[in-house]
């Protein structure tokens, strides 16, 4: 199996950044969004440290490291967009929208265990859309950078090989890390 360092190295770099924050997010009984998307960043990156890290056993973790990444891309904007609804005084059926919306192509998944990109694409420009909309709104430049960020690592950086001689997962690892902090501050910010 190949191994690749740096990979394992964007990874480690990732979950300290999630990590962080989620240690700093502390509110109380409204934090199971913004929570749920640090543990899942978090898990994908502890699972991509030994998956790129180790040239022996990493090949063993492909399918978990695969599913929590396609969990990754399907959950964590939409929970950031449902989160900031939530903590500005909107109704909670518009708030867990985006996070039950992100549910279809996991349904999909189950059912045929193919990626529905179409679906999964149009959910995310929901989301980013959304999450956008209401940081103009409310003025939280966290919050549209948050959306921009996630939206150039979903839509641009993913579906590259190599930029500038650097494996596209290792950019979308750190351009992940900036996704995570903005989503942070966004939802600390209100």
């Amino acid at each position: 199996m190949p191994h690749q360092y740096s990979t394992a190295l964007s990874h480690m770099i990732l979950a300290g950044t999630g990590l962080y924050c989620m240690i700093q997010y502390r509110h109380g009984e409204i934090c199971q969004l913004p929570c749920a998307t640090f543990g899942i960043i978090i898990t994908n990156s502890v699972l991509g440290i030994w998956r790129w890290g180790n040239p022996d056993h990493g090949d063993k973790i492909e399918k978990p490291y695969n599913f929590t990444f396609f969990l990754q891309s399907i959950f964590v904007m939409p929970f950031i967009a449902g989160q900031m609804w939530l903590m500005n005084g909107y109704e909670r059926a518009i708030a867990y929208l985006h996070p039950m919306l992100s549910c279809i192509p996991l349904t999909a998944y189950f059912v045929d265990k193919n990626n529905k990109e179409d679906v999964i694409d149009l959910l995310m420009v929901l989301s980013v859309l959304s999450c956008g909309a209401l940081s103009y709104q409310i003025n939280n430049y966290y919050g549209m950078a948050a959306a921009i960020s996630f939206s150039l690592n979903h839509f641009y950086i993913n579906n590259k090989d190599n930029i500038f001689d650097v494996p596209g997962r290792d950019f979308y690892n750190y351009a992940l890390c900036f996704f995570t902090y903005f989503a942070y501050r966004a939802v600390v910010v209100m």
